[in-house]
């Protein structure tokens, strides 16, 4: 073999090792949950837990609020009745004028994380949720969106009882 082609595969070798081959394959976040209490006055829970998100594309900007990009942050509220978790809608209040329940959703929305480096993001966080003050026990399930619309992992919440 000539020397020539001896430099140009060894050129090559080096070429191949030495580039950062990207992975095509999308990483979802991951979310874990640290804990959860009441409020002082027992008007909310605050839930906290820890966030990791691969990709480094997570949060919402102001002005992404239409489609799949409305939340990112998605909780459903369950109560327990005769033993068993059945999900529900907390209720806020009576409405008089309609005569009936008013009810919410707690979808939320986490703000937009700078990261131009596209670097994994990671960090812990705390919510604040509502909850039906006529229930006894209760607890919530959560994931995240990232922006590519890849989700989470859910969480379940330690239980709440109410006193």
């Amino acid at each position: 073999m000539n020397w020539n082609v001896k430099l140009v595969i060894i050129i090559l070798l080096f070429l191949s090792f030495g580039c950062e081959k990207e992975d095509p394959t999308p990483v979802p976040p991951e979310i874990t949950f640290l804990d959860g209490w009441f409020s002082p006055d027992q008007s909310f829970v605050t839930v906290r837990f820890e966030f990791y998100d691969g990709d480094g594309d997570l949060g919402l900007k102001q002005f992404e609020n239409l489609g799949n990009q409305e939340f990112n942050l998605f909780v459903d509220y369950y109560e327990k009745q005769n033993g068993i978790w059945v999900l529900k809608s907390p209720i806020i209040n009576f409405n008089v004028s309609e005569n009936k329940f008013d009810t919410t959703e707690l979808h939320l929305r986490i703000p937009f994380i700078e990261n131009e480096a596209k670097k994994p993001l990671e960090g812990e966080t705390e919510v604040k949720l509502l909850f039906d003050f006529n229930a006894d026990t209760f607890r919530y399930e959560l994931f995240i969106v990232d922006r590519a619309l890849h989700k989470s992992n859910t969480i379940v919440t330690s239980d709440f009882i109410v006193n």
